[in-house]
């Protein structure tokens, strides 16, 4: 995997990419947010039911 050296490198590729692999990419990172932001509610609150669950991954994701 590519790892920039800093922004501009890293904006520069993203602008080479069609529509399609950006939005491929954007989707990618907002269920790696999600799984990040699930995985610190479970390991807060072990006994979080599945309705609670997506509440607070609702508010911690601004949504």
């Amino acid at each position: 995997m590519f790892v920039p050296d800093d922004d501009s490198q890293y904006i520069s590729i993203l602008r080479k990419l069609d529509g399609n692999e950006r939005v491929k990419i954007g989707a990618e990172l907002y269920d790696m947010a999600r799984e990040l932001v699930e995985s610190s509610i479970r390991n807060d609150k072990p006994d979080i039911d599945e309705k609670e669950l997506k509440r607070l991954i609702n508010i911690r994701m601004n949504l």
